[in-house]
């Protein structure tokens, strides 16, 4: 991600004079938000209580959370842009009832804009090897990765609006400290579980509504569709092959990749600026996929359909037909259709060719 300072120079405006004005939020503008996200990822992840649902195993993260990684956010055109990546470590104290106590660390390695509609990887460790220490350690995967989903995605939701209020600036931490003291004893657990069930039903809530809105905004934004016609000096099995093989996808990509060659399956290039799913194989004259860039709007998936036809022995045309492409990415640039056009001609095609010698 871009830290603050290193956008586009053209589009950042970093002083407008005594007489500026920035109409309609045109021009781009940073807002450093890493102080912030630090100061909320405390109140959210400090201090919270968990416990099973007997109340006998019973746990508490400490006050000190670190946070790492940088926050910004965009505005420009009267959008709201958030980029960022974090790591989030803590520690943890619990006991088991019969069985004492015991402690370790807790980490989120990484939040992100990227992943924003996922729940961030939870690890978890323990000081020593003890029954209670993994039974605390179990808890925490199980019961406290809930809590910790949706503390991390109302922490998002609030990035996504634009950061810190002053309202939420004067508003003390919630709902950590209510339980600390007595969740030990059935009362406080029975209590617990109330409020975490209240809390689980208000997020799921909170996430249906989100992905309706994100799916409206989807089929509301504007899409083109991108053709292209290519001739290759091959079979279509080996052209079949450069989509399907792992090794071969590597070889022309010269970075690592991931390909599933079933329906279903994970199709990724690039480290990632390319994630697909294939939904369609017939080997060895068809592929189809649904296929997105990282930066494009969050939900916008194209459908992507490869035929690979022998005009004559050993002459293949391949056919591309790529529907639903963006015509912005999340950042508002509107260049997506031919940097799609482009990728696919230099960063595919071009590249099969000069690797495996199917002609230039």
């Amino acid at each position: 991600m871009a830290k603050v300072g290193e956008g586009d120079e053209r589009w950042i405006v970093d002083d407008l004079g005594a007489q500026g004005t920035n109409v309609n939020s045109w021009h781009w503008q940073e807002k450093d938000i890493l102080p912030w996200a630090k100061q909320r990822l405390q109140e959210l992840l400090g201090d919270l209580s968990i416990a099973d649902e007997s109340g006998e195993i019973t746990l508490k993260t400490g006050s000190g959370v670190s946070v790492g990684g940088d926050a910004i956010i965009n505005n420009r055109k009267k959008k709201l842009i958030p980029s960022y990546e974090l790591e989030v470590k803590g520690t943890w104290t619990g006991s088991v009832k019969d069985s004492g106590p015991a402690e370790g660390t807790f980490t989120l390695p990484y939040i992100a804009d990227e992943n924003a509609d996922e729940d961030p990887e939870l690890k978890v460790a323990v000081t020593g090897d003890s029954k209670a220490a993994q039974q605390l350690r179990e808890v925490f995967l199980t019961r406290g990765k809930q809590l910790v989903h949706e503390r991390i995605q109302g922490f998002v939701k609030e990035v996504q609006a634009g950061g810190p209020s002053p309202a939420q600036q004067q508003r003390p931490a919630q709902g950590a400290a209510a339980s600390s003291a007595s969740g030990q004893d059935s009362q406080a657990a029975a209590k617990f579980r109330e409020e975490e069930l209240t809390r689980q039903k208000a997020a799921a809530a909170a996430k249906r509504k989100a992905a309706e809105e994100r799916e409206r905004a989807r089929d509301r934004a504007p899409t083109a569709t991108v053709e292209l016609s290519e001739r290759f000096y091959a079979r279509p099995a080996d052209l079949y092959e450069c989509f399907t093989n792992v090794g071969r996808v590597q070889a022309f990509s010269q970075s690592p990749a991931q390909v599933e060659p079933k329906v279903g399956g994970k199709f990724s290039i690039y480290g990632g600026s390319v994630e697909a799913t294939f939904t369609a194989l017939q080997e060895p004259s068809q592929i189809d996929m649904d296929w997105r860039f990282r930066n494009w709007p969050d939900g916008s998936v194209s459908k992507v359909k490869l035929t690979l036809e022998e005009l004559q022995e050993g002459v293949t045309v391949l056919n591309l037909v790529q529907k639903g492409v963006p015509k912005e990415d999340r950042y508002g640039n509107g260049e997506v259709v031919e940097n799609t056009t482009h990728g696919w001609k230099q960063q595919i095609f071009h590249r099969i060719r000069a690797v495996f010698g199917f002609g230039l």
